[in-house]
Parts: C-alpha cells; sequence; structure tokens
C-alpha cells in the first residue's frame, strides 16, 4: 500500500534534481523535460491533495514548473530540492484557491469523478491508496501523507515547509495513518 523509499533512493532523487535546477539556471532548457519527467507525480499529486479538483491541480503543476524555471538563479541547495519545490506549489495553490475564492471540500463523489480518465495522473489517482486518501482524511493529513509517501520527505522537513511544529506533523501523520488502516 505504502511506497517506501531507501535513504540512497532519496538522495540519488534530491541530487538529480538539484542537478537539474542548476542547469535550468544556467539555461539549459531540456533539463526542463528531465526534471518534469522526474518530479511531475510528485508536483501533481500534492497539487490534488490541496485542490481536490484534476483541473486545478494541473494548472498548477503546470504554473510550478513555470516558476521553478524563472526562479531556478535563486535557488540555493541545501540538498532538499523538493522542499523549495513544495513551497513553490503551496505558495500558487494558496493563490489559486484565493483567485477562485471557494472552499473545497472532498466529499464521496468527487473520487470517483475523479477516476473515469486516462492519462497519468489519473494512473496516480486510480492507485487504491490514492482514493483511500481522498476519500479518508482532511486537508493537512492528505498533504503530509503525500509529501512522506509520493517524495519521501521527512516529517521535520514537511513541518518546515508546511510551517508546523514537527509533533503537529507527526501527530497529523499518525491520525492519518489510523484513518487508512481503518479503511483499508
Amino acid at each position: 500500500m505504502f511506497i517506501i523509499f531507501t535513504a540512497e533512493e532519496i538522495e540519488d532523487k534530491n541530487r538529480r534534481i538539484d542537478r537539474l535546477i542548476r542547469l535550468i539556471a544556467e539555461g539549459e532548457r531540456e533539463a526542463v523535460g528531465e526534471l518534469y519527467a522526474l518530479i511531475k507525480t510528485d508536483v501533481f499529486a500534492y497539487a490534488l491533495s490541496k485542490t481536490a479538483n484534476r483541473e486545478d491541480a494541473e494548472d498548477i503543476t503546470h504554473d510550478a514548473f513555470v516558476n521553478i524555471y524563472k526562479y531556478a538563479p535563486l535557488y540555493k541547495s541545501a540538498g532538499k530540492p523538493m522542499a523549495w519545490i513544495y513551497t513553490i506549489t503551496i505558495n500558487l495553490a494558496k493563490r489559486h484557491k484565493t483567485l477562485k475564492g471557494r472552499h473545497i471540500s472532498y466529499d464521496e463523489g468527487i473520487g470517483e469523478e475523479l477516476l473515469d480518465t486516462v492519462d497519468f495522473e489519473e494512473r496516480a489517482i486510480k492507485n487504491e491508496y490514492i482514493k483511500l486518501l481522498m476519500r479518508a482524511l482532511n486537508e493537512t493529513e492528505r498533504e503530509i501523507v503525500v509529501m512522506h509517501a509520493v517524495s519521501g520527505l521527512k516529517h521535520r522537513e514537511i513541518a518546515q515547509i508546511l510551517k508546523i511544529p514537527l509533533s503537529t506533523a507527526l501527530s497529523h501523520y499518525n491520525r492519518a495513518i489510523k484513518k487508512l488502516q481503518r479503511k483499508a
């Protein structure tokens, strides 16, 4: 049910992302495509956890990559590039939510509506884990589980990105896992 990443896999992915952001900053346009292929699912899943709407998540994902390209020269590598990318995505999701002027909630019907399509995002949504995630968890729990399960971020990193205490991030994560276990 859960994707488990080894520390080596996470470090390798972080090194690859760091290198690609550096290449983007140097003007290598091909690096944007490589970065997109590497993390599009991470960014989309997180955007979807924030919006509960496929089209909105696609828009945010697109805008996130535009901003990554735009702000790559300002990126300072700290070995945690997904934290930087999630911060961009969080800000875009907040802006998008403000512009739409509506509160989005997960009801029982939204998951099924999202599951009826066929491209890569929908394959991720069809995954039973994602269906359970969307139906069972509140927004904060979804964010934390997606960041941890999809991108392999540590709880300390998640707490920093979301600007919440580590204990709060851990309690939300543990509560979410218990909810998912009850649903399984």
